[in-house]
């Protein structure tokens, strides 16, 4: 009977995107019961020939569930005001907007903050601490210091480690990264730990110290935790296998593709990575941020969009809302393809320049279709900016609508350009923090995404 129903139904006539006659329209149409219309429909459903949608019924698909949803999207459930509380709280959170050491402030404040009564926002900070992320004294609640993993300033050692030339020598090749650096020598000497400096050479696959010897992780052995930072390694894994193991907590600064962190460190208990450039975060908050101030559309340019963070932040614009022009060139990954050149082409001391105007060059053919002029200007990161106020003043495209921007970086506030703050402060406290207190945050996730902010100069 399933398998008879099963084609009379295929024979209805309908179009992709139809719904399906309800179940209780079926039962009635062909004097069946309600278990052998189910096991028909789910039979059709196996098949990939139907989807169901929640609240809303069953659908003739051929092209996968996304493009039902693209016609018909799921009901959103309601949230409730401890729901509410709970995202918003972890929200604060991954922006650093509490200090972690110091008490939350008053229930009175965050009340107001998250515009709920005072009795959820109690019934939520009291469920944290019986989870153990907060103890509480008094009026006052904090976030819980993990007690078992201090040991004396002289025995406390973190080792951290960046990339290195095959002799152990090291430049930072961006701002975010030199920010990096500065923050976590801060943090380290605020914390009393004393901070051990290894470079990670990708040739040789090596730990080498600052003055070039070739070191192994047994020559420290007072090591509380190990900070790694991935940026420009192109194979992070080689890294990460110098700590396979490790049992002391390791905090990774994971610049790469989200989708490309191995899942064997993933599931390890003493390991946490730390995201906040990567994935469709960063264009979300840029999105509800030109959606609060009144921008419903804007023209998104990156001539680095065989990228994935290119592709995400895009991605991220339109999730928040945002209707989007596409102003995008997959040739190139980021600004150092350009410089590659540069350095074919040119004596050392040109590169820059020379760079440069290729990237105008790049920039002038994407703009042949003008409809930007009509709208604000999102641009992948500050440099691309900057890049297209310069050609403005050189007189080699119309003037510009508003822009607004990634990276905020120096040269952003010189430019009085809005730009999104990727928060390495937060990164940094947030990378300690794990270290010191492996177990004391439940709400702690093996991936934590560090949110930042627009920053309007």
């Amino acid at each position: 009977m399933r398998e008879e129903l099963a084609k009379i139904i295929q024979d209805i006539p309908h179009n992709d995107g139809d719904r399906l006659p309800s179940v209780r329209e079926i039962m009635k149409a062909y004097g069946v019961s309600s278990n052998t219309v189910q096991s028909a429909l789910k039979m059709l459903e196996k098949a990939s020939q139907i989807c169901r949608i929640q609240g809303k019924g069953c659908f003739w698909t051929s092209g996968g569930v996304a493009k039902i949803y693209e016609r018909h999207p799921a009901p959103q459930a309601r949230e409730s005001a401890y729901d509410k509380v709970e995202r918003l709280f972890r929200e604060d959170w991954d922006r650093g907007t509490f200090r972690i050491d110091e008490p939350l402030p008053l229930m009175k404040e965050l009340a107001q903050r998250y515009n709920v009564s005072q009795a959820i926002l109690r019934n939520f900070l009291n469920v944290m601490v019986q989870k153990g992320a907060l103890a509480r004294s008094g009026r006052h609640y904090s976030f819980i210091r993990n007690s078992k993993n201090e040991q004396p300033a002289s025995l406390s050692e973190i080792i951290f480690v960046t990339r290195c030339n095959s002799w152990g020598g090291f430049t930072a090749e961006s701002e975010r990264e030199m920010d990096f650096l500065r923050m976590v020598y801060k943090k380290a000497g605020a914390d009393n730990y004393k901070l051990i400096l290894l470079g990670m050479n990708e040739n040789s696959g090596k730990l080498i110290d600052r003055s070039g010897k070739t070191r192994k992780l047994a020559d420290y052995p007072n090591a509380v935790g190990a900070i790694l930072s991935t940026l420009l390694i192109m194979q992070p894994l080689k890294l990460m296998q110098q700590f396979a193991g490790i049992r002391y907590p390791i905090a990774v600064w994971w610049e790469q593709p989200l989708q490309d962190i191995p899942l064997r460190y993933l599931q390890k208990e003493n390991w946490t990575f730390f995201n906040s450039t990567f994935g469709t975060a960063p264009g979300k908050e840029m999105g509800k941020f030109l959606i609060a101030h009144g921008i419903n559309q804007v023209a998104y340019f990156s001539p680095y969009h065989n990228s994935s963070w290119s592709i995400d932040r895009l991605q991220g614009l339109r999730d928040a809302g945002l209707s989007v022009i596409d102003y995008t060139d997959s040739e190139f990954a980021s600004p150092w393809d350009y410089k590659q050149i540069a350095r074919s082409k040119v004596e050392k001391f040109s590169v820059e320049v020379y760079a440069r105007e290729l990237l105008k060059q790049k920039m002038v053919s994407l703009m042949k279709n003008r409809d930007y002029e009509q709208v604000a200007i999102v641009c992948v990161n500050d440099d691309v900016a900057s890049a297209l106020l310069e050609m403005q003043e050189e007189g080699r495209i119309e003037k510009l609508g508003p822009l607004y921007a990634f990276d905020n970086s120096a040269e952003s506030y010189m430019l009085r350009l809005p730009s999104y703050d990727f928060n390495t402060q937060a990164l940094v406290d947030h990378m300690f923090y794990s270290i010191a207190n492996t177990d004391a945050f439940r709400m702690q996730r093996k991936v934590q995404q560090i949110l930042g902010q627009v920053v309007e100069k």
